[in-house]
């Protein structure tokens, strides 16, 4: 089920027979029907071909989506809504837009719904994802609109954003951040490389000016943000002089946190005929390189927490020891970046209570919950203490 299926499908149901269904990236509201249809006869296999979910599901409702019983699979105090699928970028290393389609964006009032609904079963965070969530844009609603809505109309406490294209951050929607009391100053902005040659070969639609003037932008209008940033290396081509213009970015920008990834070639990427390829050993080692640069970033600036007090939202006791609590405050996502370790004062799951950080490590920070006000007497989303 997934992407792999969407690419190999043929394949897999040649060297696989005794998989009864293959299931590709679109039309999960029908799996459960073709599921019972598999059980009592032989699985028709045009069933597989290419199906959007989104787009689907609009021409089928009128122009909105009807409201399934979803599966929340992640803690009840948070969930990812998905507002667009598939992706119109042209990323030379990148297969989404072939297994995926084009840019399709839901309906403003399905996602509204769905975050309603999710808001009485006591989640506190909507983590808002999209291949491109700067591309959403349903009639003549864009992203910033959407926001403005959401804000509105439903009871989320946080929204928090993930992957927001560099090509695609204006003011405008940064002035809505900023003045918004739940979409959280916190920007997921992968921008890959910074050096110019490179960014043409991956086929990004900027270059390092664009970069500059964005996080300048991001630091006029909203001085407090946490910008996450993903960066990869060894991308065919990469020279000595390229990294050395991706290391100097990331010195000078000093992002709160980032990830680094060595690339891989993919057969059916543009990528893929591109030649002078990095050697492995060599784009690991550059890796390591970065990302010991970035460890010294985040331990300077999670230093400068220390004596703060910070809205942290509630995990829960630690996987480590029941006596300390964890949690994430607003420049910490979930999965993806250091947690907060709470080693004084009570809450429980799904609480979102002020914290004062009295250390830091390099991803991690620890503090104490300084007001109980907040605290509510008793969660009735949550069993245990």
């Amino acid at each position: 089920m997934g992407c792999m299926v969407e690419r190999y499908r043929e394949e897999l149901a040649s060297e696989m027979p005794e998989i009864d269904i293959f299931w590709g990236t679109g039309n999960p509201s029908l799996l459960g029907r073709n599921i019972v249809n598999a059980c009592s006869a032989p699985y028709d296999t045009s069933e597989l071909k290419t199906a959007y979910f989104v787009k689907d599901v609009k021409r089928a409702n009128g122009g909105d989506e009807h409201i399934f019983s979803r599966f929340v699979t992640t803690p009840f105090w948070r969930a990812y809504v998905k507002i667009s699928e598939g992706c119109s970028n042209r990323c030379t290393y990148c297969l989404i837009p072939g297994l995926r389609g084009e840019n399709i964006s839901r309906p403003v009032s399905g996602i509204v719904r769905e975050v309603n609904a999710l808001a009485e079963k006591g989640v506190r965070e909507v983590t808002l994802v999209a291949q491109d969530l700067t591309s959403y844009l349903y009639e003549n609603t864009d992203l910033a609109d959407l926001l403005t809505i959401l804000e509105k109309d439903t009871d989320v406490t946080w929204f928090r954003l993930l992957y927001l294209h560099p090509s695609g951050i204006g003011s405008r929607l940064l002035e809505v951040i900023s003045e918004s009391s739940s979409v959280l100053p916190y920007l997921d902005i992968p921008v890959q490389h910074a050096s110019d040659r490179i960014l043409r070969r991956m086929g990004r639609n900027y270059d390092t000016r664009s970069l500059e003037h964005l996080f300048s932008n991001i630091r006029k209008i909203i001085p407090e943000a946490a910008v996450r940033t993903t960066v990869m290396v060894g991308f065919p081509g990469e020279s000595p002089e390229d990294f050395l213009i991706l290391k100097n970015f990331i010195k000078k920008h000093r992002f709160r946190h980032m990830g680094c990834f060595v690339y891989s070639d993919e057969d059916d990427c543009v990528s893929y005929r591109f030649v002078n390829k990095v050697p492995g050993e060599l784009a690991e080692e550059r890796r390591k390189e970065i990302m010991e640069i970035q460890a010294d970033i985040s331990m300077e600036l999670n230093s400068t927490m220390i004596g703060r007090t910070e809205d942290v939202l509630i995990e829960g006791i630690s996987p480590e020891t029941e006596l300390l609590l964890t949690g994430r405050t607003v420049f910490q996502g979930h999965d993806i970046d250091g947690i907060t370790y709470i080693n004084s004062g009570n809450a429980i799951a799904g609480d979102i209570v002020p914290v004062k950080i009295t250390s830091s490590h390099i991803y991690d920070l620890v503090g104490e919950i300084v007001d109980d006000d907040r605290i509510t007497a008793e969660n009735p989303y949550c069993d245990n203490h």
